[in-house]
């Protein structure tokens, strides 16, 4: 073979390899690197709104496709918020507890009832300094008077508690049921840590951030980014973000920021009207049909007739003045409501009695030498007073209820028969197994002679104020009164023919009914209208008695 040949063989065979090394390196992919890992996230979740449907029902969804990821280590609930419904708060709470991720709460200015129930579904809580945490406890939104409308006719029921669904007795122990839901949520999640008496569930305080640490509802004095470092620290992440939950989850979630609410929206959020709600934060407007005082009819003076005050802005129950005008025509008395001073003694003059209800503008001068002058002629008068709901506060032309009213602590004309000081009585036994042992309803067993306890054995007052007094005649309730402390207080009394009596709604349709209520109340109209010497007088009397 001649070299002519090698040198193209090899030539040759040297393009074919260069051809093979083109070809090879024009056609080469090489395989992409596998991707990296997503970082690990942290997930915000602000609760910064009133807890009502439809808003926590968006949140819960948003929170459920958050705990489908495997890229999110943890959640951090930033609370600011007064509460809400219980339904709403309940769902919430439920849904939080049982997402499997590492969960913090930080709250950011308010943690109040509703809202500490969902931050102890976390393993820890934060509280910034001005913050503001606790109220444990429930409000509940029924009107007794709603039990005795008659159904109307054209409204057919299968049973007797088809229209209401439950006694009305059975809806107070509902009330203490829910409380208690709050308070077992509490104790499990704070098990080990909570170094408060049970007080603090009886009473239902709000506490500062420092206050609620020393009490271990909260575990640490911080903001967000503490929450945030200490979280990552204990699930060992070096590298993470911090997303907010609108950024991670497939839900749309932004409810507005919002801390007040209409008693009437919240009202139709709820099927049950039950709330762990901060109350400061809702508007408790009262429209003009549902006032309190009832418009009596022209009085036939032929009849003999009791007085009924309405010239002091008197909140008077409905329902109290219809059970008060039946007894009275019972006895054939009428009732006669004065709407001003000058009818208040005008009226007076040729009354048997005067029943005055939550005054809550003063009597003046005048109306109270007036009312002293008539029980020295012989009128009986009832006074009854209720601390917690005793005033109206009108702001821009909307009307809120105004309770514990200071007024009714100075009244003139209680202090003129030697009561003063009221004060409110609780019986502090939140949790008992019935409502009587709850805490605004307290037993009283009457001891002694005195005519208006006669064959009465138990009374069942509803939420009762006590007055001090030195009266001879008195019956007194055990309970406790904040700043005194547990005692035996005067909730009615009788100076001459002058009656206290520190309960309004007991005597009113339903509670009536409970324990021997009617029979004290009927006591009482007996005393009122009871035959006696009365010097008549024709015209306002001028008054001889009151000096200042």
């Amino acid at each position: 073979m001649s070299d002519k040949f090698v040198t193209f063989g090899v030539a040759l065979a040297l393009a074919i390899s260069v051809a093979a090394i083109f070809l090879v390196l024009t056609t080469y992919k090489p395989s992409p690197p596998p991707p990296q890992p997503a970082k690990p996230k942290i997930v915000l979740v602000p609760i910064d709104f009133v807890l009502e449907s439809p808003a926590v029902d968006k949140l819960i969804s948003a929170l459920i496709a958050v705990a489908q990821r495997g890229d999110v280590a943890g959640i951090v609930l930033l609370i600011n918020s007064p509460g809400g419904t219980v339904s709403a708060t309940e769902a919430l709470y439920t849904t939080v507890a049982g997402i499997n991720k590492t969960k913090y709460a930080v709250v950011n200015g308010l943690a109040a009832s509703g809202a500490y129930y969902v931050a102890v579904a976390t393993e820890r809580i934060y509280a910034t300094p001005s913050s503001w945490v606790g109220s444990i406890g429930v409000i509940a939104v029924m009107w007794p008077e709603e039990y005795f409308y008659d159904i109307p006719d054209y409204i057919y029921t299968t049973g007797p508690l088809k229209y209401y669904g439950r006694e009305l007795t059975d809806y107070y122990n509902d009330i203490e049921r829910v409380r208690l839901n709050f308070v077992q949520a509490v104790l499990k999640g704070r098990a080990g840590r909570i170094k408060a008496s049970p007080d603090v569930f009886e009473t239902a305080s709000i506490f500062t951030a420092d206050q609620a640490k020393e009490l271990g509802l909260v575990d640490e004095i911080g903001g967000i980014f503490d929450a945030v470092r200490d979280m990552a620290q204990r699930l060992g992440l070096r590298e993470y973000e911090v997303k907010n939950i609108g950024q991670v989850a497939n839900a749309t979630y932004s409810p507005s920021a919002e801390f007040k609410v209409d008693l009437n929206r919240l009202l139709n959020s709820t099927p049950v009207p039950l709330f762990y709600i901060l109350p400061t934060a809702v508007q408790w407007t009262i429209s003009v049909k549902t006032a309190p005082n009832a418009t009596l009819q022209p009085l036939p003076f032929d009849k003999p007739y009791v007085v009924l005050d309405m010239a002091h802005n008197n909140m008077i129950p409905r329902s109290l003045i219809e059970v008060l005008r039946a007894e009275l025509a019972k006895r054939g008395y009428v009732l006669a409501a004065a709407s001003s001073e000058y009818q208040l003694t005008t009226l007076l003059s040729n009354a048997t009695a005067l029943v005055v209800v939550n005054p809550t503008a003063p009597f003046s001068k005048e109306a109270v030498k007036a009312v002293v002058n008539a029980t020295l002629r012989g009128v009986r008068v009832a006074y009854f007073y209720d601390m917690r709901a005793s005033a109206i506060v009108v702001i821009s032309g909307v009307s809120y209820v105004a309770p514990y009213s200071l007024y009714a602590v100075f009244d003139p004309l209680l202090m003129y028969f030697n009561m003063s000081g009221l004060r409110a009585v609780y019986n502090f036994t939140a949790g008992g197994a019935n409502y009587v042992q709850n805490w605004q309803f307290v037993e009283v067993k009457p001891s002694g002679e005195w005519n208006l306890t006669r064959g009465v054995e138990k009374l069942v007052l509803f939420s009762p104020s006590a007055v001090a007094t030195n009266a001879p005649l008195r019956l007194e309730a055990r309970g406790y009164v904040f700043g005194y402390g547990w005692g035996n207080y005067t909730v009615a009394a009788q100076a001459g023919n002058f009656v206290f009596i520190g309960s309004v709604r007991s005597f009113t349709p339903y509670y009536i009914t409970l324990g021997d209520n009617w029979k004290f109340f009927s006591n009482l109209v007996d005393w009122l209208v009871e035959k006696r010497p009365i010097v008549r007088r024709q015209g306002p009397v001028s008054a001889v008695i009151y000096t200042n």
